[in-house]
């Protein structure tokens, strides 16, 4: 599958992992290049092993891991499973399907949103409202159950709830407020 690069933020989002943990793996030169680091997509099924593997491995169980990973991403399509011990297999495919499903249904839902400079100041907004979507996102992450807010906003599919969350997380607001904003609080 072919994506653009993806950021560090992007690839924590998307995988569940801390974006701490997502840097460490750059310092040490195990995934990511460039300054600021960019991902590819063999990078997102590394970092989507990981997380799924739910285990503290060694740098150098990291680095090797990052390596077959790799090299079976390379081929036209990647084995569905890599053996990497007697009593270890990788089920690369079905890791790969995933992140990269996820991935691109993501950037369809991202496409859908709306961004107008004269609604909520630029801030993108779910189809046919003005709900902003850092602020369904900020909810979720802050504890508020998903069948509360799809109670409030009826419109609001799951797929939206759950993407709405990773885009906050993906793409947090940066910067001050506008000057005629931080007149009005």
């Amino acid at each position: 599958m072919a994506i653009a690069t993806l950021t560090v933020r992007e690839i924590a989002a998307l995988v569940g992992l801390d974006e701490a943990q997502v840097r460490k793996e750059v310092e040490h030169g195990l995934a990511g290049s460039g300054s600021p680091p960019r991902f590819n997509f063999a990078d997102a099924v590394y970092f989507g092993t990981l997380a799924k593997l739910g285990l503290h491995l060694g740098i150098e169980d990291r680095r090797m891991l990052h390596g077959v990973i790799a090299g079976a991403m390379s081929g036209r399509k990647p084995p569905a499973r890599i053996e990497m011990s007697p009593v270890l297999d990788l089920k690369l495919g079905e890791v790969a399907e995933t992140i990269g499903d996820r991935l691109e249904d993501f950037e369809v839902w991202k496409a859908k949103l709306i961004t107008d400079d004269r609604l909520l100041g630029g801030e993108p907004v779910f189809p046919k409202s003005r709900l902003a979507v850092r602020n369904i996102g900020r909810q979720l992450l802050k504890g508020v159950p998903a069948a509360e807010l799809q109670k409030e906003y009826p419109y609001l599919k799951d797929q939206d709830l759950e993407f709405a969350k990773l885009y906050t997380l993906a793409y947090p607001k940066m910067g001050r407020p506008r000057e005629g904003q931080a007149s009005a609080r």
